[in-house]
Order: C-alpha cells, then sequence, then structure tokens
C-alpha cells in the first residue's frame, strides 16, 4: 500500500486517471471490434480508405460509388499513414481504434493542462478529466468504432492550450490541421476565435490573431464548398453531407437565410421540423441531458455557449432526426469542448468550498445522467442505442453469437492478397487489401466469408437468406471452412467435382404440421398433427374464415400477435422453414422468428396462392446453435388493422443424418 500512495501521488493522480479512463474505454473499442460488433458502415470503410492511403491510392470504397475523399473532404486518415507503417503489422484493423483512443485522451490531457494553467486547481483538473470520460457522449459514441467527428474535435483542446501559453506557431500547425480535418470544423473555429477575443480584449495582439484565425476559417469554408469539394465531384459521387433543408440548398443560402431570419432560425433549435410527429421531443431530450449534466452551470459564463452554437447548430438544425438526439457520436464536438466550459465557469466562483461541491455534483450528475440513459427504456429513440457496444459494464457486451477465437482463426485462412466478398460484421476485419466488397455484392471475388445472422439492411431477411442460399447450392462456389454461424466459401472451377453440391444436401428433413383443428382436451392447447408440439393459440381460433377443414387462426387488431412457439431445439438441428397459409391483407401478415438479442426476423414473402384468395408466406433461417434453445421463437403477426385469417401452419427442420 505504501508503494503505491508512493507511485501514486497527489501530483501524479491527474494523469493516472486519466490513463486508467482511456485504458477502460479502448479495451472497449478493441473488444467490439473482436467480438465483430464493428459495421462496414463506417468501420468498414474507415479501415478500406486507411489501407487505401497508406499505399499511395485513392479507390472507391466497399459501399457505395466514390472515394472516401469525396464522401468527407478531410486529410485527417493521411496524417497518420505513418502509424500504419509503424504499427499495423501488429495491430491490423484495430490501428485506427488505437488512434481514435489516443487522439481522446490526449485532448482530455490537454483541457487538464488548460484549466490547471488558468486556475492553479488540481482538483478542478483531476474533475475534468472525470467528466469527460463520465458524459454520455463518450459512451455512445463506441456504436460508431472510429469516427472523422471524434478524430478532427480532438485537435480543439490542444490548439487552445497553445494559443493560451503564447505558442502560436504551434497553435497554427493545430489549427491549420483542424481545418483540413473536417468539412465543419472552419465555422466552429470562427465561433471559437470570438470566444477567445473576448477572453483577451484587452490584448491587441490576441485580438489581431483572432481576427486572422476568423478570415482564414471563413476564406477556407467558401474554398472548400465553392471550389474544392465541387471540384471533386463527379456523376457517380455528388457531395451529401448538407443536409440542412430547412435553411436553404447549400451553406451560402443557408447562411443568408440565418441572417434573414434570425427568429425562425431559433425555433428550429428547439421545434421538430420534419413533418413526423414522432420526432418531438428529441432536441428537448438533447438539450436535458447535457444541462443537467454540468451545462445549466454555463448560464454563470454564457461566453461559453457561444462556441458551442455551430456545434450544436449542426446537430439540431441537421435534417435527419437521429442526429438531433443523444445516440451514437453525433454529440461528440459537444462533450469536447462541455468539460472545459463547464470547469472553466466553476474555477471563476470565488468560494472554493463551493468550488469543490460544484465539481463532485457535475461529475455524479453526469455519471447519473449516463446510467439513465444508459437503460433503452430510457431514451426518446431506443433503437438508436446498441447496448452490447455501448454499455460495456453490461451483460450483453460479454456475450457474442460468435465462435470468437475459432471465426477469427477462420477469416484469417483468406489470403491478405485475395479478392474477398463479406457481409457487415465481418468486412471489417478484412478490408485493408485492395478489392473487398460488401455481400451480397460479390463481383469477381475469390472468397466469400458471412455470418447467416449478418443481414444486409438494405433487403429484407428472405432477400438476404436467397442471396446467400444463392452461393450455397452454387457448383462454382464451395465451402471450405465454417464457425456457426460464420460461412467460408471459396470460388472454384471445377465444376464436374462431386465435392461441389448443396450444404443443404448433408441435412435431412422432419416436418411439423398444424391445422389448428385438434385441441388436448386435458390442455385445452391446439396440437400439432405429427409430434407432441402445442401452441396455445385456442382462443384465435375461428370458424368464420377457413382454408381446410373447419378451423382457423385470426388475429386482429385487438389481439394482432399469435402465441410464440418455443422451440428447444434437439442436437443437429440446423435450419428451419415455416410456412403458413393467410386470407386478408398479406402485405400486413407475418412470419416472425426471434432468438435472444441475436435476431428478430420478419416475413411475409408469397410463395404461393390458390384461386380462392389465400396466399402462402415463408420464413427460412438457420438455427442458433445452443444446447438449450428456450429462447427461439415462431409466432404470427397481424399488422393490418382488418382480421387476417392464417391456416395450415407447417414447419420443416433441417437436421444431420
Amino acid at each position: 500500500m505504501n508503494k503505491l500512495k508512493q507511485i501514486i501521488t497527489k501530483e501524479r493522480l491527474p494523469f493516472t486517471l486519466l490513463i486508467l479512463f482511456a485504458v477502460i474505454f479502448l479495451s472497449a473499442g478493441l473488444a467490439n471490434h473482436f467480438c465483430f460488433r464493428s459495421f462496414t458502415f463506417d468501420y468498414g470503410n474507415y479501415n478500406f480508405a486507411f489501407w487505401d492511403y497508406s499505399h499511395f491510392r485513392i479507390s472507391s470504397i466497399p459501399t457505395y460509388p466514390g472515394n472516401f475523399l469525396q464522401d468527407h473532404f478531410s486529410f485527417t486518415l493521411f496524417y497518420f499513414t505513418p502509424v500504419y507503417w509503424l504499427l499495423n503489422w501488429l495491430t491490423g484493423t484495430y490501428t485506427l481504434i488505437i488512434i481514435q483512443h489516443v487522439l481522446m485522451a490526449v485532448a482530455a490531457w490537454y483541457s487538464y493542462k488548460l484549466v490547471r494553467l488558468k486556475t492553479g486547481n488540481l482538483w478542478i483538473g483531476i474533475a475534468l478529466i472525470a467528466y469527460y470520460y463520465l458524459l454520455l457522449g463518450r459512451f455512445t459514441m463506441l456504436s460508431c468504432d472510429v469516427n472523422l467527428a471524434v478524430m478532427s474535435s480532438a485537435f480543439i483542446p490542444i490548439f487552445l492550450y497553445y494559443f493560451q501559453i503564447r505558442k502560436y506557431l504551434i497553435a497554427f500547425i493545430v489549427f491549420i490541421l483542424a481545418l483540413l480535418s473536417r468539412e465543419n470544423i472552419p465555422i466552429w473555429f470562427i465561433f471559437i476565435f470570438v470566444v477567445l477575443m473576448l477572453e483577451h480584449k484587452k490584448e491587441k495582439k490576441v485580438a489581431l490573431l483572432c481576427i486572422g484565425g476568423i478570415l482564414i476559417s471563413l476564406l477556407y469554408f467558401i474554398l472548400l464548398f465553392k471550389v474544392i469539394i465541387p471540384s471533386i465531384e463527379n456523376e457517380e459521387k455528388q457531395f451529401t453531407l448538407f443536409n440542412y433543408s430547412a435553411l436553404g440548398e447549400n451553406p451560402g443560402t443557408a447562411l443568408l437565410f440565418v441572417f434573414k431570419h434570425p427568429i425562425e432560425t431559433l425555433k428550429l433549435f428547439f421545434i421538430n421540423h420534419t413533418e413526423n410527429p414522432a420526432n418531438n421531443g428529441i432536441k428537448v431530450e438533447f438539450y436535458l441531458v447535457y444541462l443537467i449534466s454540468g451545462g445549466i452551470l454555463l448560464l454563470w459564463r454564457p461566453k461559453y455557449f457561444i462556441w458551442l452554437i455551430p456545434i450544436v447548430a449542426q446537430k439540431v438544425l441537421n435534417d435527419a432526426p437521429l442526429r438531433w438526439g443523444i445516440a451514437t457520436y453525433y454529440s461528440t464536438e459537444i462533450i469536447t469542448l462541455l468539460p472545459l466550459s463547464v470547469m472553466l465557469t466553476i474555477s471563476d466562483i470565488r468560494n472554493k468550498k463551493v468550488q469543490n461541491y460544484l465539481t463532485l455534483i457535475t461529475c455524479i450528475a453526469a455519471l447519473s445522467m449516463t446510467i439513465h440513459k444508459m437503460d433503452r427504456s430510457n431514451v426518446k429513440v431506443p433503437d438508436a442505442f446498441i447496448p452490447a457496444k455501448e454499455k460495456f459494464y453490461g451483460k450483453s457486451f460479454y456475450h457474442s453469437p460468435y465462435q470468437l477465437l475459432t471465426t477469427h482463426k477462420l477469416i484469417n485462412e483468406i489470403p491478405l492478397e485475395a479478392k474477398v466478398s463479406a457481409s457487415d460484421h465481418l468486412l471489417a476485419h478484412l478490408a485493408q487489401r485492395q478489392y473487398i466488397y460488401l455481400f451480397p455484392e460479390v463481383n469477381d471475388a475469390e472468397y466469400i466469408v458471412f455470418s447467416v445472422f449478418d443481414n444486409y439492411f438494405l433487403m429484407s431477411h428472405m432477400e438476404n437468406e436467397t442471396r446467400r442460399n444463392k452461393y450455397f447450392n452454387s457448383p462454382e462456389w464451395k465451402v471450405i471452412n465454417e464457425a456457426f454461424p460464420v460461412f467460408l466459401l471459396k470460388r472454384t472451377t471445377n465444376l464436374d467435382s462431386s465435392d461441389n453440391h448443396s450444404v443443404f444436401d448433408n441435412y435431412q428433413t422432419k416436418t411439423l404440421f398444424c391445422d389448428f383443428e385438434n385441441v388436448d382436451t386435458t390442455t385445452n392447447l391446439i396440437l400439432f398433427n405429427n409430434t407432441d408440439l402445442t401452441v396455445d393459440l385456442k382462443n384465435n381460433q375461428s370458424t368464420n374464415v377457413f382454408k381446410s377443414k373447419q378451423n382457423s387462426l385470426v388475429l386482429s387488431r385487438q389481439n394482432p400477435f399469435g402465441k410464440a412457439i418455443s422451440f428447444n431445439a434437439e442436437a443437429g438441428q440446423k435450419y428451419i422453414k415455416v410456412n403458413v397459409w393467410v386470407k386478408g391483407n398479406e402485405e400486413k401478415a407475418f412470419i416472425v422468428a426471434k432468438y435472444n438479442h441475436i435476431f428478430n426476423y420478419h416475413s411475409n414473402t408469397v410463395t404461393e396462392q390458390d384461386d380462392t384468395g389465400w396466399k402462402q408466406l415463408e420464413l427460412t433461417c438457420w438455427l442458433p446453435r445452443k444446447k438449450d434453445n428456450n429462447e427461439f421463437f415462431i409466432y404470427l403477426w397481424n399488422a393490418n388493422e382488418d382480421p387476417i385469417y392464417f391456416d395450415d401452419l407447417s414447419i420443416t427442420i433441417w437436421h444431420e443424418n
């Protein structure tokens, strides 16, 4: 204990605390990638661009036409290409995660140094470091793995520190690096320089430097949107990140609107400016979270609101309601300058006891709000949160549907030079190569690797199933390895080989059937005709409309969900197909398959119809490979206002011979 006290002295405590937080968040980021929770959008694209730039190339990225520079005019990844050659041989596709978290830690440290410089108060500096990492946005940004917004905002505290200590050359270099790091930075710097002018209003030299910084920022902003970005646009790829239709079609018309209609612009900061009432309250939630987390203190020093104006505006004036709120990385610029603003405000209070109490209360408030909002039931848009990635103190963070070590070994079998098509959660691990495609795009790929639980979000589940089964059944492709739910396929030209067969040829099938006629008199449950499987659907039996015999199942607005059919999967069961006949609005009739937090599929795919208006729906999916499969359910759903009738339900299961 004495040795520990000697190591962690009062002066070393800030750095020790910083390292502790930085390691925790870095570990969470690395774990997300290791557990295949990173997405092609954005991390797959980032890894491809990082590799591409490091090899002196600017190529089209895997997910859409155009290169990464056309999507974000940013040189940030260029800055770190030397790190690629120094570390990437060891850290691979984890390199950018490491760079981002190091940048965050550096920004936190320079924020601490600036507060310590201006206040001389060690404890306020220590509180700043804790507050920096306890804010909700630090947790939610884990959902995006790596993002330019997180990286670019890290330059700001560094610039502020060197500007404050009068090392203007270093400050200018950081200023230029920041300007070139992301499109929104020039406007942000204009407001930052205004705050610096207010702080140093009696210093003529500082005022002139700030005016120079404003002019450079404004000139670069005009040059960026009038010359540079238009010059790199083409028919394939237009700049699509200016989405502020409430203000205007482009930055120029938007600024004109702001000057002409200041009251209307101010209203837009608070109201839902879309036609969808479901978006009401999203902006209010954002303001409440960060005001309660300490932002309310800025009313004591409102000048710090000034440098928050442009980064709040870019959030709440955007066309996409998701950006207005508290989810993902959309608050990262706010949580970069909020710690500095709050702690500098507290330091202006003369009473030391009040300072100490306020720093403690602020940190507790930030932590409490973070814990509260990490519960999806407490947020306005729960689907925007990913607890398995963001809530690293929760159980779901430590569970994965993948056989992790086996799956990593499988993808490492793919040669580095090979052309690969990979599904969403796998692509980021394979993106550092010249040719990489997002499955179901295959093109000239030599290997395909996908998880059968990894649906491409622009397609329905059944469309994804059809694409995967196409390659499972193709003689041109052979499954060479499996780490369920991941399959690795290799293109083969040996089309006459007996080895080329469908993966399903290895399995036998059995079919369970229910026509909603037979009821167990003892349990009052409906029986499947050829098994002891039962389902509690008797209260939904109907004799009004039926396809066969005398009964069907009816679901209505008052009772839209059929009771779930729960399966205790037997050993060797692999795949399932569910068919049911429906009458009514079949577009609103669904078969649903759900397994824990791994998948929730629904299908209204019609495979057959008869002359009387009945149509057959189908859903297929792979069964989870678990010994205890109690959490796998199948049920029927009517998403319509009017009743829909279901009949002749069949469940076919593929199992090992």
